[in-house]
């Protein structure tokens, strides 16, 4: 009965079958370039290596990263935000708390690029972690329709 009325209403396991979200081509895109990003800040700040950047040069190449990473799924943004249809929208505790996160990262971004701050160019950067981290977890953790997955959690 469970599995007829998921149907009905168009929800994953419906048919049968198990849902399951699979990280796509864009979320390793992402992943590449938040990578990298915590890469160029790692080598900058430990001066293991670009030791002739100013804060200014590192935060625009991690700044830049960083927004490249956040375009490379728009689609998925814009249901987010509601700005299109078609996608069940995440709870409304995710869409602050990226939002905040994201704001912060915004902010400091600018800030590091403007005053030179490196301690802006590190909240820049670890803010830029956790928004690819909770981004990450939830296109893990949730179905295509954006309700959560349905299917039992492999044990080892």
């Amino acid at each position: 009965m469970e599995v007829a009325a998921r149907a009905q209403a168009g929800l994953p396991g419906g048919n049968g079958e198990e849902a399951e979200m699979r990280l796509t081509v864009r979320d390793g895109l992402a992943t590449v370039f938040v990578a990298a990003a915590a890469a160029v800040y790692l080598l900058w700040v430990t001066g293991a290596a670009m030791t002739g950047w100013s804060v200014r040069v590192a935060a625009a190449v991690v700044f830049g990263l960083g927004w490249a990473a956040c375009v490379t799924d728009q689609k998925q943004m814009a249901v987010v935000y509601a700005a299109a249809r078609g996608g069940r929208r995440p709870p409304a505790a995710y869409v602050v708390l990226v939002s905040g996160i994201g704001a912060l990262a915004l902010v400091a971004g600018v800030i590091a690029l403007v005053a030179g701050s490196a301690a802006m160019l590190a909240t820049l950067a670890a803010s830029m972690g956790g928004l690819w981290v909770i981004a990450t977890a939830r296109h893990t953790l949730t179905s295509g329709s954006g309700s959560p997955s349905r299917r039992p959690a492999k044990t080892a």
